[in-house]
């Protein structure tokens, strides 16, 4: 058998050859090119998904800063809570006024609570109490008598000065919101 090459000429190999070789290249090319474009689609997607990610993770962080401020909210409502005194008997709350008062540095001189009586389908009892003390303390103590005892309230205050010692004598009328669970007359 007659071998095909030897009847072909130089200028014919050599173009089967570069034909070859061309075709080899675009091949390869082709190959490269597919690669590179599943490598960038690959990075694009990762982009998109970084993107996506970070907007999760600042939303993310944005509610949990949220949640923490609910948190704390919370825990100072909490806190404001456990402070309120529930007296459950006319004498349970004068107990816990004279402790607020000495608290204060004050001497509560007169505790005077009147017949309950019902207001506004609500039984209620007026009490007098008077003290001498700085204004400034009063003033602290009736803070705290309205943030730790919510079911009493102030009514009218009588307020005479005396310039020489610089305290004032008040006469505080208090309306004690009786709570439903409570006896007034015990």
């Amino acid at each position: 058998m007659k071998n095909p090459l030897d009847s072909a000429s130089p200028l014919q190999v050599h173009l089967t050859g570069a034909s070859l070789a061309t075709l080899i290249l675009a091949i390869s090319g082709y190959a490269i090119y597919s690669s590179w474009e599943a490598q960038r689609t690959d990075i694009e997607s990762s982009k998109l998904e970084l993107t996506q990610v970070s907007d999760q993770l600042s939303s993310t962080q944005s509610e949990r800063g949220r949640l923490i401020n609910q948190i704390s909210n919370l825990e100072i409502v909490v806190q404001e809570r456990e402070s309120v005194i529930k007296a459950s008997s006319i004498n349970e709350l004068a107990v816990q006024l004279v402790g607020l008062a000495e608290s204060h540095g004050l001497e509560l001189e007169q505790f005077e609570p009147s017949e309950p009586s019902q207001t506004n389908e609500n039984p209620t009892q007026a009490i007098l109490i008077q003290v001498t003390a700085p204004f400034t303390t009063i003033q602290t103590w009736l803070d705290e008598l309205h943030a730790k005892m919510p079911d009493i309230h102030v009514e009218s205050i009588s307020i005479r000065s005396n310039v020489t010692t610089g305290m004032v004598s008040t006469n505080i009328r208090l309306n004690w919101y009786i709570p439903s669970d409570v006896d007034p007359k015990q």
